[in-house]
């Protein structure tokens, strides 16, 4: 199913079929996930019932930018966004490039920016198209409401700089490192962290017995460049739900669980 998922698709009889088993559940493909348009409330499916036509085209996909695969959705109406500010006089060193939004990053904003339709289509027998934008929002743990869309980058985690620059400005001269190199996988079950014995060590035993996951750092990365997606999997293809039995339910497409703080500490040596 989960190449039924990721694949470009024109005719959508099969994928229409699995809608009903993946469900919201991580790592269960993207059909019938959060970034499945047909099955998210609120917006105009599509007629065929295609879930890759939102964003991707087989045939006829715009060539506005070399980096966009087979796109078929429109830009972000929001072509600029004020970038994160480093606050740390070490982080000083480490460059966001003019447009912070470099990479799969602007893509995301096609839909995540609040101003551009969620459901809208290319020209490529694309019918009907929608205009709804995202404007949902949801009630995080501490029951806030949260909006679904991003406006303003200063206030998420940096995107848009070298994952080489962060690593060299924040771990020299150091005893210990504080950003994980590249070349590690992610946390692989969070149930193993014990924040008690966290070792501030890459490679401490305590970060060995909780695994990694074949998925590299470096793998997620857009010409060594950090963006959205080198932490979230938007096709909902091998991100982890929640450790099993926590009770906690939530589908972040994110590379790591939320337990024990596991995605953060896939990246940041605390």
């Amino acid at each position: 199913m989960k190449k039924i998922a990721v694949a470009l698709a024109v005719a959508s009889v099969a994928a229409t079929a699995t809608v009903a088993l993946a469900g919201p559940q991580a790592g269960t493909g993207i059909n019938g996930s959060w970034h499945d348009i047909n099955a998210a409330a609120g917006y105009t499916g599509d007629s065929l019932g295609r879930t890759c036509v939102f964003c991707h085209t087989p045939h006829n996909a715009r060539t506005t930018d070399s980096l966009v695969p087979l796109w078929n959705h429109k830009d972000s109406t929001l072509p600029v966004m004020a970038p994160y500010a480093w606050v740390s006089p070490m982080n000083k060193s480490i460059g966001i490039v003019a447009d912070p939004l470099i990479g799969p990053s602007r893509l995301c904003m096609a839909c995540h920016d609040g101003s551009t339709a969620v459901d809208s289509h290319g020209s490529a027998g694309s019918f009907p198209t929608g205009g709804t934008k995202m404007t949902a929002s949801y009630t995080d743990a501490l029951g806030k409401q949260t909006n679904r869309f991003i406006t303003d980058l200063t206030v998420t985690h940096p995107i848009g700089f070298l994952w080489d620059d962060a690593e060299t400005a924040r771990n020299n001269g150091q005893d210990k490192a504080e950003i994980i190199t590249k070349n590690h996988g992610f946390i692989k079950d969070a149930s193993k962290i014990n924040p008690a014995t966290w070792i501030t060590d890459t490679d401490s035993a305590t970060r060995l017995a909780a695994g990694m996951t074949s998925k590299k750092i470096q793998d997620t990365l857009y010409g060594g460049y950090m963006t959205c997606a080198t932490c979230h999997d938007v096709h909902n293809s091998v991100n982890p739900g929640p450790v099993a039995g926590s009770g906690h339910s939530y589908n972040y497409f994110l590379y790591a669980q939320e337990e024990g703080s596991a995605i953060c500490l896939s990246c940041h040596v605390k």
